[in-house]
Formats: C-alpha cells, structure tokens, sequence
C-alpha cells in the first residue's frame, strides 16, 4: 500500500483547521463576529449616507426640507420619489418640480407655471445691486413680458399648507388682532409670531424716538385682502392672510413700491435707499426674529411689505 505524502496530509489538515477555527471565531457571541458585522454595518452606513447626501443635493432637497422644519404640524414628510424631492401635506404629495411644488400628478407641467418665491434672504440690508447694461435689458424685457402674459402661480400647495384653498375656506382661518395699536386681519398661523413681533415695537416705541416717530407716521397695517399680485394671475401672500403692509400717512415724495417707481425712473432698481421710503432696522429686525421676511431687500422692491416666511430664514440661516 502507498502512502499519501506527509506534506499534503499535513496541508489539508492545516486547512480544515483553519477553517473549523474561522467559523468559531464568526459565530455568534465570538469577537470576529461582532468585529465583522460591526465592519459591515459601518460600510452599510457609508454607503447610505453618501447616497442621502447626493439625493440631498439635487434641486429642492434644502427648500423641502425647510418647509418641513418651518411647518411641521403641517408637512407631514418629506422624502425622495422617482428621481425627485417631495413633500407630503395631509395625504398629498408635492413634487419640487423646479421650484414649482406641484402635486405629484402634475410634476411634469411645470413649464406652464410660476416658481413660488424660494430664495437666499439677506439678513442684513444689501448694497444696490450693479446691474450692467446687458442684466437691465433682461429685467426691462422680463417687466415686459410679465405685462403681457402674466406669470401664474400653481395654487393648490399653499392652499393645502394653509387650509385656504378658496375664498371662503381661507376667511374661516382669518383672525382680527392688535399689532401695536393698530388692528390687522392675517390668517391663524400669525397670531402667535404677530403677537410677539407686537410685543417688541411696543418696547420699542418707548425706547428709540426714531421707531416711535415711525410707528406715529403710519396710518394703518394691512393683512388680509383676497386678490392677485399687481401684475399677474398668481394670489398674493396677502390673499392667504400671510403678509402685512406698514402703510405711512405720507411716502414724504419718496418710493415704496418697484411698479409705482417705474412713473418715475426708466430703472426701478436704481432709485437709491435714500429716495425709498424705508422701514427702520429695529423695527424689520422684530419682524425677521418672528419668521417674516421684509420686501425692501427684493430687487424688486416693496419696503412697505412683510410677509410670514419662515423657511425662507430657516435657508438664510443655515
């Protein structure tokens, strides 16, 4: 009889060793296994944050994810769905759709409709925008072509958001309220942040002559007014009860509003602050520390204007 060679006994049972020794060291309570699955679990982990951090970098993961933050006993979730961010209010679910957030069904028409107002806030007052001669031909055109065909707005994801999707269900969300001496008409939602903003121009107007002459040289605040913005087929934030208006006894010559400029100067945009009748500092702070944005820092400016936008400070803050 003929032996097997020693040295390939000895390999084979070397390996089968080595085999008996790795599956007692991988199973269950051993401390490879639990240094492997946390291995595994790490890469699992890696890999799913990166992927969520692409996902959140395509157009609309901040802004969705803002508006969640900003109205969480309203937007229910937020989550990425067919190659695109979406929101989810009630049991409707909203598509970005290029900054359209258009119902889910919709995502694709968003050509036929305006961006709602999602944008980077300046905290502090901006300097004049430089606008060279070739960007104010595109704004003179865009005034033009906005006369023409007025842009339109989808309205029903406000209209979700706020419960106010016609006339009569919005005014069945419309309070009254006292904002620094003067009554205002705003949906439900502001009453808390109004209240607070009150507060502080009541404190205010005992402490800074400048703000108390300002608040004695308005006439009235205005809130709640169904109808379009001036120009277009889109609501109003003010139609939603979402904005308020400081509105003076007197502009003292000077311009509040891009559209009533343009009577006057070929180039809104170049009107100077000096020649904008402006709302003072302490009194735009009290209203941005309370989730309101102020229109005398748009482009396009409106500096009697504020409206309750609070995702739009969460995406300047962050």
């Amino acid at each position: 009889m003929t032996r097997p060679p020693l040295r390939g006994y000895f390999l084979r049972v070397a390996s089968v060793s080595l085999l008996v020794l790795f599956l007692l060291l991988t199973a269950p309570g051993f401390p490879l296994a639990e240094l492997a699955q946390s291995v595994g679990a790490a890469a699992a982990r890696t890999v799913e944050e990166a992927r969520a951090g692409q996902e959140e970098a395509l157009p609309g993961g901040r802004e969705v994810k803002d508006f969640a933050a900003a109205w969480p006993d309203r937007i229910a979730e937020t989550a990425f769905r067919e190659g695109e961010w979406m929101l989810r209010v009630g049991d409707a679910w909203f598509a970005w759709a290029n900054g359209r957030l258009l119902p889910e069904a919709e995502r694709s028409r968003w050509e036929e409709f305006a961006s709602l107002p999602l944008y980077r806030y300046p905290l502090a007052l901006p300097p004049l925008a430089v606008i060279d001669e070739e960007t104010a031909a595109r704004l003179r055109q865009r005034v033009r072509e906005d006369a023409a065909n007025p842009p339109r707005r989808h309205e029903e994801f406000l209209g979700r958001l706020l419960q106010a999707g016609s006339r009569a269900e919005t005014e069945a969300h419309i309070v009254r309220m006292e904002v620094a001496g003067f009554t205002v008409t705003v949906h439900e939602r502001l009453a808390e942040p109004l209240a607070r903003v009150s507060e502080e121009l009541r404190a205010l107007r005992l402490a800074d002559p400048a703000v108390t002459a300002f608040l004695a040289g308005l006439t009235e605040m205005n809130g709640y007014n169904y109808r379009y913005v001036e120009g277009t087929h889109s609501r109003s934030f003010h139609s939603y009860g979402l904005a308020v208006d400081l509105v003076p006894k007197s502009y003292g010559g000077r311009h509040a509003y891009w559209m009533w400029a343009m009577s006057k100067v070929r180039d809104f945009w170049t009107v100077p602050y000096e020649r904008r009748w402006m709302v003072p500092a302490p009194v735009v702070e009290a209203f941005e520390r309370n989730g309101f944005v102020w229109g005398g820092k748009w482009l396009f400016f409106d500096t009697m204007h504020f409206e309750y936008r609070p995702e739009i400070l969460l995406m300047a803050q962050g």
